[in-house]
């Protein structure tokens, strides 16, 4: 397991249904630099939620393989609790909807994953 991807499964609370939720503390190292005075959750990062909320809904190990859209609607700061929902769309495609307390939507990924094979 690579630094982000254990620092990302440590968030992890529990599953609600269709959703991971997670808790992102200040001290989340992808919250270093980005931004010094005003630190928000890289979105790539948001992208590897995705897929760990994939892995816990689904099973298994998945491969990034595209992201056909992604739109971020508003940041993700530390200390929140994050709510990953992931519908499943056609031909290994899968859409995530990232959401803040209260509901309040933060980001919608759709994306192409492959699943990863332990050699």
């Amino acid at each position: 397991m690579n630094f982000l991807t254990d620092a990302i499964s440590r968030c992890f609370e529990r599953q609600e249904g269709d959703q991971c939720l997670y808790w992102i503390g200040e001290d989340f190292p992808a919250f270093e630099g980005h931004f010094p005075q005003k630190p928000i959750l890289p979105a790539v990062v948001q992208v590897q939620f995705a897929l760990d909320a994939l892995a816990r809904l689904q099973g298994g190990v998945y491969r990034l393989k595209k992201v056909s859209k992604a739109k971020f609607s508003r940041p993700v700061a530390p200390n929140t609790r994050l709510g990953v929902e992931i519908t499943p769309k056609p031909q290994n495609a899968f859409c995530a909807q990232l959401t803040v307390p209260d509901g309040q939507k933060c980001g919608q990924i759709i994306f192409e994953v492959e699943l990863h094979e332990a050699h």
